[in-house]
């Protein structure tokens, strides 16, 4: 046999199916479509869903860009319109040329776009039961009688596109009666909501310092509220770590760390929150960035371990598009690795953030037992370990001594408290639900039955205390918060000015 050349053709209808098992989940391909919105020049992003007038369900992603011609939607409808290899803009979200196709495909069998650009639509159609057919890529061209009889369309005005999934194979639900498809779609959507107002947080509420144009994303009228994960947008806010800026080939990669305010400071609606749908412990960690959109979070992607002292800790990295392939930016723009080089760069300033996100709860142990009051504990810091220590100098400890109890076994009674603490049970308890955790509260008579053990420690025999004194046992944590233990104490003592 002679050596040459062969055009080898892939099968059209063999290469769609493969393609639509790729890995994509419904709400990663709805933002791959809310990409294509943002790049457009978008400021509003609508997405719908309803039956048709013969009780099929259909998902329309309508947005007001700037819309595509004859010729450039019939572009934007080839399989690898764009090369990864094609320098892009800043802020395009693209990168293969694939990503609106196969999202698509990877929803449903029937893909429509079409588009209007002054005044005049047009409109393209994948239809992957006729592509099999004749196993051709076969490019249905709409024309106006079709178009109009488009679902979601008459609530379109102005220039823009819609993408319209039908044949919505996947739709998991129970049944084809109306009710059980709603249900299978509310079910998606409650999904995407939450994954949509992640991924495209900075572009839905913008900081100042990202020079974004706001963009409205909506899922069956109802807007979207950013789900912020660096605590930038509430009260208290998140404490910014100062900016890196690491330089590679013709990029420049920004880094910067930011510490959540403490559990205790947050409501419980706001720890919620911050937590994203997971713990905060699960979600510490690096947020990677692809022209201000999210691509991966909540990963140390090997440069540290999930610590409970870290889990207050996220890191927000921005990668231009010019570092696409360095990063490994996968067709989704749901997976991302960096180089060997940014990441020997990255891992020292993770290793110092680290160090740093501890505070919080260091400095908090520290403040709890020499802080104002007369505290119980004591945290106890010696060779590297910590430990957790009943204070011996503790008024109560020394009235019991004085009372003559046994100082032996009051040691080891001491000792049994602080041996047995339960630290593992506490330590996971905290992590899961910190709000949760809570000493059930005394009643006005255990208030009086506590406070006159700590007068009579005080001021043995007494009938009265000085001022100092009372206020330093009513700044301790047990009555600070007890509007009436003022009022106890009055009764139990008189207080000297």
């Amino acid at each position: 046999m002679q050596g040459g050349e062969l055009t080898l053709r892939p099968s059209a209808a063999r290469l769609l199916e493969s393609m639509r098992d790729i890995g994509y989940s419904s709400e990663s391909a709805l933002a791959d479509i809310v990409d294509n919105s943002i790049s457009a020049a978008a400021t509003e992003v609508r997405i719908i869903n309803d039956l048709d007038v013969d009780g099929h369900p259909y998902l329309a992603i309508m947005d007001n860009g700037r819309g595509m011609c004859a010729d450039e939607l019939t572009a934007a409808m080839r399989h690898g319109s764009r090369s990864p290899r094609e320098a892009r803009e800043a802020g395009d979200l693209g990168r293969f040329g694939l990503g609106m196709k196969t999202a698509s495909f990877s929803q449903c069998r029937r893909l429509t776009v079409a588009s209007r650009v002054a005044g005049r639509w047009e409109a393209r159609c994948w239809d992957l039961d006729h592509i099999v057919e004749h196993d051709e890529w076969l490019l249905q061209v709409l024309d106006r009688d079709a178009i109009s009889r488009l679902p979601a369309l008459d609530s379109f005005s102005g220039n823009g596109t819609m993408i319209l999934w039908q044949k919505l194979d996947r739709l998991d639900a129970l049944g084809p009666h109306p009710d059980q498809i709603y249900e299978a779609l509310n079910v998606m959507f409650g999904t995407a909501r939450r994954h949509l107002a992640l991924t495209f947080h900075r572009f839905v509420a913008p900081e100042p310092s990202d020079d974004l144009t706001r963009v409205s994303i909506s899922i069956n009228g109802a807007v979207l509220e950013a789900l912020d994960p660096f605590a930038r947008l509430m009260q208290p806010q998140s404490d910014p770590h100062e900016l890196e800026r690491l330089r590679m080939g013709n990029g420049e990669i920004v880094v910067q760390a930011f510490t959540l305010p403490h559990h205790q400071r947050l409501t419980a609606a706001q720890l919620q929150h911050l937590e994203l749908g997971s713990s905060l412990a699960e979600t510490q960690g690096l947020y990677i960035y692809r022209a201000k959109r999210l691509i991966s979070g909540g990963t140390w992607l090997g440069m540290a371990r999930r610590s409970e002292l870290s889990k207050l800790l996220r890191v927000r990295v921005d990668v231009p598009t010019s570092l696409d392939a360095e990063w490994s930016v996968d067709v989704r723009k749901s997976r991302v690795w960096p180089p060997a080089v940014v990441r020997s760069r990255l891992r020292p300033l993770v290793e110092r953030m680290t160090k740093n996100a501890q505070r919080p709860y260091t400095w908090r142990g520290t403040r709890e037992a020499r802080g104002s009051g007369m505290p119980l504990w004591q945290r106890v810091s010696e060779r590297g370990a910590i430990r957790y220590e009943i204070n011996r100098e503790h008024p109560l400890v020394r009235h019991a001594e004085v009372r003559g109890e046994d100082s032996a076994d009051l040691d080891a009674l001491l000792l049994a408290i602080e041996s047995t603490l339960p630290l593992d049970s506490l330590f996971a308890d905290v992590g899961a639900n910190p709000h949760g955790v809570q000493q059930s509260s005394l009643d006005a008579a255990r208030i009086e039955q506590l406070l006159a053990a700590f007068v009579e420690a005080v001021a043995p025999g007494s009938d009265s205390i000085p001022a100092a004194t009372a206020e330093a046992i009513l700044q301790t944590p047990v009555f600070a918060g007890n509007p009436e233990a003022r009022a106890l104490l009055s009764r139990l003592r008189r207080i000297e000015p």
